[in-house]
Order: structure tokens, then sequence, then C-alpha cells
């Protein structure tokens, strides 16, 4: 949402951050919410004064420009750490776990949920304290800037409830430290396509991991990233509890632990210049496509990574771009939610798309050539007469494009569809690759 430089308060001579909103997001019909959400980023961590959470000194507007100034913190993302080949021990990945969730313990009682938790948002300083930061999308409980059907965060550490748009509450956070603390057991995030049991028995293959080890920290994984929110640790106290009781840990070595900046690390102390709705070039910024990947995750799910990384190689701006991943949304009304979001977000201006999509006529090209009386009897199928056996067919058909997902997509596309046209098409809408797409349209000619 803004720019963050690093400044000087003469009156203590003290170095402070200070944290400016993007000219362009204040621009348009939606500058004003975007100001209330920047002002909201302020409000909600100046309730939070609490050593784990970087501090807020003042917050306003002046000359119309809108501004936080905050706590300069000396010291690094855990994100680069985690990127870097610097060790870390289980009781420093656990030292970390735990000052996270003080954070955020003292965050909830405060009513505020931070929902976007993430390696890139917990600083380490080199004497091993750890902060947390940006709460540019915390939910107060006063605030309904986020209220529910919009999802808010950054996927891969998302609670389900948090990528279906719904209501989320502390133990959504709850969950996203869930992620967090396994990717710092084993450097990599739970596997998307297995089961939880399946992902959790990676920790089998740690090497800096002792049985007694495994056994106490599989059942804290496993309730921490339960799907259920009320399956989950209900607090973070609970969380902290059980960590601190791992078998053949001792805690106190992560006293001494300290975290240098890695060697390639550079500390983005220069000026930055904001990244515009109208870039042009294909190397995109991160945090612009993590920006777009999330909101297309809400209509196509955890697909939109992909989609995303596919797409954004080859667009030549952030418009084509959105364009092109609009296509993937199964039907005309939310591919246009999908654009009007980016665009009330400042991200980018396209268009909404027309009723014609090229997968239509792809698919009505396919069967040209089919007898027409069978063809219409089988487009013309209503999606409520669709036998079971024939969705098990689509999503057998669509395993071998998209793997463990096609069943919950069959289910999803079903459910947005009127009749058996509509469905596959949707569903070949979420095939990344165009040859590929064709290839299941060829093949869904034969089921009918």
């Amino acid at each position: 949402m803004g720019v963050v430089y690093k400044g000087l308060d003469p009156q203590i001579e003290r170095p402070v951050a200070i944290k400016v909103l993007h000219e362009h997001l204040r621009q348009g019909d939606h500058g004003k919410d975007l100001e209330s959400r920047f002002m909201q980023e302020a409000k909600a961590a100046a309730r939070c004064l609490h050593p784990n959470i970087v501090t807020i000194f003042d917050f306003g507007a002046a000359e119309g420009q809108h501004f936080i100034v905050m706590e300069y913190v000396e010291g690094i993302e855990l994100k680069a750490h985690l990127k870097a080949d610097t060790p870390i021990s289980l009781a420093s990945a656990v030292d970390i776990t735990i000052q996270i969730l003080e954070a955020l313990s003292h965050a909830h009682s405060k009513g505020i949920v931070h929902r976007d938790i993430k390696p890139a948002n917990i600083i380490l300083l080199e004497d091993g304290a750890v902060k947390v930061s940006d709460f540019g999308v915390a939910r107060l409980d006063t605030s309904d800037l986020t209220s529910t059907g919009f999802m808010i965060g950054t996927p891969n550490y998302m609670s389900p409830e948090g990528l279906q748009g719904q209501t989320v509450d502390a133990r959504s956070d709850i969950y996203s430290v869930g992620v967090l603390f396994y990717e710092l057991l084993t450097r990599r995030r739970p596997l998307k396509g297995v089961s939880l049991d399946e992902s959790i028995q990676q920790i089998d293959m740690e090497p800096h991991l002792s049985v007694q080890n495994i056994q106490s920290i599989k059942p804290i994984l496993l309730r921490a990233l339960q799907p259920l929110a009320e399956v989950r640790f209900q607090n973070a106290a609970d969380f902290i509890g059980k960590l601190k009781s791992i078998e053949d840990m001792d805690l106190t070595e992560a006293q001494t632990a300290f975290f240098p900046a890695p060697n390639d690390y550079s500390a983005a102390t220069q000026i930055a210049e904001p990244v515009t709705p109208s870039a042009t070039s294909s190397q995109w910024n991160d945090d612009v496509l993590t920006s777009i990947e999330q909101t297309l995750a809400k209509f196509v799910g955890p697909m939109a990574r992909v989609l995303v990384k596919k797409s954004s190689s080859k667009s030549d701006s952030i418009e084509e771009l959105s364009a092109k991943l609009a296509l993937h949304i199964p039907n005309d009304q939310e591919r246009n939610q999908f654009l009007e979001k980016l665009g009330r977000s400042g991200i980018s201006k396209a268009v909404p798309l027309s009723n014609t999509t090229r997968n239509k006529s792809i698919f009505t090209q396919i069967n040209s050539n089919s007898d027409a009386s069978k063809a219409n009897a089988s487009l013309s199928l209503s999606i409520a007469d669709v036998s079971d056996e024939k969705l098990q067919q689509l999503a057998k058909m669509m395993a071998f494009y998209v793997g463990p997902l096609a069943t919950r997509l069959v289910k999803q596309c079903k459910k947005k569809s009127s009749d058996i046209n509509g469905l596959i098409i949707a569903l070949a809408e979420h095939i990344p690759s165009q040859a590929e797409q064709e290839k299941f349209l060829q093949d869904t000619k034969k089921l009918l």
C-alpha cells in the first residue's frame, strides 16, 4: 500500500520508519476506502504496545499525504533468513514461533486479528528477538472494512476460512503460525494436494530432529493446521504451552542464538519507486503478484499461484496479465468481479471481459462435426441431471492435468454451471496450458 522511508526524529534524535500511502491508490472512486484501510493499519498497531510488535509513534495526514511513523527495527525479514543457508535449530524455531504467538496473544486481547502472518512480516533482530510488523490487513473488532466475502491475506499462509472469504478470528492467525512453524522446521511449506496427515509425515525425514522431538511436534502441527477452526488451538497461549513441552529440547539454547544478515542480503533503505498500474516490465514486483494471486484464489482456489506464475511471464502490462487471468474464472459475473476488485485495489485498470471466451469457441468447434441431435441433447443436459458417474469421469480426466484438486474443482464448477456444457468449459479454464485445455475439451467429446 505504500513506500517506507528511513527518517530521523529530530526532537530525540532517533531513527524512525515512515510509511507513506502510494499516491495512485488515493485516486479514483475507491481512494477514500484505501485511505481508511491505511489508517486502520496505524490504529491496529498503535493499540498494541508489546516488545514483539513494531511500535507506532504517530500517524495522520499532512498536506494531503497519509503517513505512519513507527519504530525503526535493525534486522532482517524471516523470509530472507529462510532462503539463506543459515541453519535454524529446533530451539530457535520454537523460540521464534513462541515470540510471534506472544505478539499475537497481545493483539488478540485488544480485539485485533493480524490476518497476514508470513515470513515477510516477521523481523529478526541480531540478538534473537522477534518483531511482528505490517498490520495493514488487520481486522479490528470495531471495523467493517474487512467484511466477509472478500479474501484478505497471503494465500500460502492463510487459513481455509480466510481463503474462502469467510469471517476470521484469532484462530485464523493460529493456522498461519502453524504453517510458519512447519516451514521453520523443514524450510518448506506443508504439501498441497495431500492429506494433513501425509503432509505432517514429512517431518520424519528431518535429520536435525530426534525421535522424541518428532513424537512431540506432530500432534502440535496436526492441531494447529486443522481445516476447521473449532478443532485448532483456540488461543495462542495453548499453542505456546504445547511448544514449551516438546521432548528432548532445551529451549534455553535459543537464548544464545543470533540472526546475522545473509551474505547476499541488502537492506532496502534507499528510496523506492512505487509500482504503478501501468508497469510494462514482465519482471513483476513480488508484492503486486501476491496481491493479484490472493484475489484470483478467491475464484479459482490454489491454482491461482500456478496461473499467475505462468501468465506473468507472458504479459507486457498489468492490464494484460489481469485479463489473461480472468479467462481462467468459470463465469462472466465472477470474471468481472475479479477485475473490479483489482481496480479497487489500484493494481489494475483492466476492463471487464465480454461474454465470449476462447474456450467456448474451441468447444463449439470441437463438437461441430458431431451428430447434431446427439450433441444438442448432451450439451443441453441440465447440471442437475448429470450423474455422479459422469462427474467422477470428469474428475478423473481433470486429475491428469491438475492432480488431486480435480474432485474439488468439479464440485466447485458444478455449483456455478447450468448445464454440462458450461461445466466442461469452466473446468478447462483451470488447466494452465492452452494445448492441454484443447486436449481436455477434445477428450470430453467422447464422454458426451
